[in-house]
């Protein structure tokens, strides 16, 4: 998936590639760009700190549907692939 990004000026920059969280391999970080999922998801992202504009490293992504370990903050924290397939993270 491909969404342009806004630069501050509110007008279009370069496109940028966007992905789920799922898709980034271990050990590299991404920036979090957008969370798809509904108002409860945002309210338990956020008790973990983690939001919009945040940036996050994948520690570990478990195979046959286990779940993903982050690292936020200096904090590690695992999330469901359910959630994690609806936060769009551009990667850094």
């Amino acid at each position: 998936m491909i969404l342009k990004a806004w630069d501050k000026s509110m007008n279009f920059a370069e496109e940028k590639p966007l992905k789920s969280l799922i898709k980034i391999r271990p050990r590299k970080s991404a920036k979090i760009i957008r969370i798809a999922g509904g108002k409860n998801a945002r309210l338990i992202l956020g008790q973990l700190g983690i939001g919009v504009g945040s940036e996050v490293k994948v520690l570990r992504n478990a195979p046959f549907a286990g779940p993903i370990l982050l690292e936020n903050s200096g904090t590690s924290v695992a999330i469901g692939r359910g959630i994690a397939a609806k936060i769009i993270v551009e990667e850094i």
